[in-house]
């Protein structure tokens, strides 16, 4: 996935501005996007209120506005009607200052944002599975992405000099891959913190490691994608460190 191409789709997506209840019934759709296929959320979705004439009347309006789609049926409600979020509606969702399940951004995992953004550098089950605290590193990091992004993009249609398009896009590359650096180095923190909990090498903080940090660090042990990304920071960083003893010493 391109840079580019991460562009071409956004650039198309109109700026929405929603209203209290709109945003509300979008949130409701986050929310029920949040849950996994398990009997738990079987459970949960039996307890759920039908969509009523109101509700479908302010879902209607954000199909319009191309942030959600239709899709009939599924596991649970067989022969209803759901909703997915669109490219523009996970741009929008992503540019909301809250935490994202990890569940919810695996479902949309296909998506050019998320492919770009954090699949290339993260697998599908790590993000499925992850510990809150990984979670809210990296909804931070999603959510500037698509704060500067969506500037860049009113930047470029405002814009009618070519050249200027051109260098604004430009920008916008460096500045996603200086957030995804940022990511990186906060994830190998992360595990690095978690290593050494596992390890023993710090006995007043291994009673800390629970089980969903144990589990973090197996996933993250295990994910070629992360490993590589973690191998590609470091390096990046001993490459730094390296020019700047260097100018020092001049």
């Amino acid at each position: 996935m391109s840079y580019t191409e991460y562009i071409s789709h956004l650039i198309n997506c109109t700026p929405a501005e929603l209203k209290g209840p709109e945003k509300a019934s979008l949130l409701r759709l986050m929310e029920l996007s949040n849950k996994n296929e398990g009997i738990h959320s079987y459970l949960w979705f039996k307890k759920q209120l039908p969509f009523n004439t109101e509700d479908e009347k302010l879902l209607s309006t954000l199909v319009d506005r191309n942030l959600i789609e239709v899709v009939h049926g599924n596991r649970f409600r067989r022969g209803g009607r759901n909703y997915i979020l669109t490219t523009c509606g996970l741009f929008y969702i992503l540019g909301e200052n809250q935490v994202f399940s990890g569940i919810l951004l695996s479902k949309y995992c296909e998506n050019v944002i998320l492919q770009l953004l954090l699949f290339q550098y993260l697998e599908e089950n790590t993000v499925k599975n992850w510990s809150p605290r990984a979670g809210i590193i990296t909804s931070d990091y999603l959510h500037k992405c698509c704060v500067t992004s969506k500037r860049t993009i009113e930047t470029i249609r405002s814009s009618k000099i070519l050249e200027d398009r051109e260098r604004y896009l430009r920008i916008l590359e460096f500045d996603l891959k200086a957030f995804a650096f940022c990511l990186g180095i906060r994830l190998t923190r992360l595990y690095s913190h978690y290593m050494n909990i596992s390890k023993g090498r710090d006995f007043k903080l291994t009673d800390q490691l629970n089980h969903e940090e144990d589990k973090m660090l197996s996933l993250l042990s295990e994910d070629d994608k992360f490993s590589r990304f973690r191998s590609s920071v470091l390096k990046e960083l001993y490459e730094a460190f390296e020019e700047l003893a260097r100018l020092k010493s001049k």
